[in-house]
C-alpha cells in the first residue's frame, strides 16, 4: 500500500512540475516583456487569468488576499502593523513585506514586496495549469487559484499538491470551504501519506489557543495533527473569502 501511494505521489509532482514549466515560459514572457501593457491590450486571452485578475500587481484581489491571511494587510489592501516586519512564528525567520518574505533578510520591505509579487504570478499561473490539466476550470475557480497560491506561499511542498487534492475533495461532494479546507489539510502529507507540517506542529505544541482547541487529541497522533492544520487553514480560507466578498461588492460598483 505504501509503495502505491509513493507512486500515486510521485505522478502528482511530476505532472505538476510539467505544467508549472509551462506556466513559467507564459508568464516570463508577460511579465518581463517591456511592452507588458500593449501586450495586454492585445493578447488579453493570451494572458494566464491569474495574472489578468488576481495576481497582476500588489494591489490585485489574490495578492491582498494572501496578505490578508499573512496578516499583513487588511482587506482594503492597507499595511498592518506587522507590514514591515515581524517574526515567524512557525520557522523565526523575519517576514518582510505583504507576503510574509522571508527568503532574503538583507533586503527592503519594497524589494521583498516585488520578490513576494513574482513568485505568487509565478505559482498562480502554475495553478491556473494545473487546475486546467485537472479538468477544472479557472473562470470558475478563481478562489481555488488563490486558495492554492496562498498555501503555496506558506508552504513549497503543499502548494503544489493544492489542485489535485482540491480535485479528489469534489470527487467527495465538497464544496465551498469545506472543499478549500479539506485541500489544503490533505497537501501537507508527504510521500509516505503522512502529515507533514513541523512548523504548525510546533505552533499547536506551543500556542496557548492552539493547545486548548486540541486539548482532548492525543498530541502527534493522526487526528490531532490533521486538527491542528485544518485550524491554521481555516482561519486562511475564512480570511481569503473576506477579501473575495470585498472584491465582489468592488466590482459591482
Amino acid at each position: 500500500m505504501k509503495y502505491y501511494y509513493w507512486v500515486a505521489w510521485l505522478i502528482q509532482i511530476v505532472a505538476g512540475t510539467l505544467v508549472c514549466a509551462i506556466a513559467l515560459e507564459a508568464v516570463a514572457f508577460f511579465l518581463f516583456s517591456p511592452n507588458l501593457d500593449e501586450n495586454i491590450a492585445e493578447q488579453d486571452t493570451d494572458i494566464p487569468l491569474s495574472i489578468r485578475e488576481l495576481f497582476g500587481s500588489k494591489k490585485a484581489p489574490g495578492a491582498i488576499a494572501v496578505g490578508v491571511a499573512e496578516g499583513n494587510l487588511t482587506p482594503k489592501g492597507s499595511p498592518t502593523s506587522i507590514y514591515s516586519g515581524h517574526t515567524d512564528p512557525g520557522n523565526f525567520a523575519t517576514n518582510r513585506g505583504f507576503c510574509s518574505w522571508n527568503k532574503a533578510q538583507d533586503i527592503s520591505v519594497q524589494e521583498a514586496d516585488l520578490r513576494c509579487l513574482q513568485a505568487l504570478q509565478w505559482q498562480s499561473a502554475a495553478t491556473e495549469n494545473q487546475l486546467r490539466y485537472l479538468g477544472l476550470h479557472p473562470k470558475i475557480n478563481k478562489k481555488a487559484i488563490v486558495m492554492a497560491t496562498d498555501l503555496w506561499n506558506q508552504s513549497n511542498s503543499a502548494g503544489p499538491q493544492f489542485p489535485f487534492k482540491f480535485s479528489l475533495a469534489i470527487d467527495k461532494g465538497l464544496t465551498g470551504r469545506q472543499a478549500y479546507i479539506w485541500a489544503r489539510v490533505e497537501a501537507f502529507r508527504n510521500a509516505e501519506q503522512q502529515l507533514d507540517a513541523s512548523g504548525l506542529f510546533g505552533i499547536c505544541k506551543r500556542e496557548p489557543y492552539y493547545r486548548q482547541q486540541l486539548a482532548q487529541l492525543e498530541i502527534d497522533s493522526e487526528e490531532w495533527r490533521w486538527n491542528c492544520i485544518k485550524l491554521d487553514q481555516q482561519r486562511r480560507v475564512i480570511e481569503i473569502e473576506k477579501v473575495f466578498k470585498q472584491w465582489s461588492r468592488f466590482k459591482r460598483q
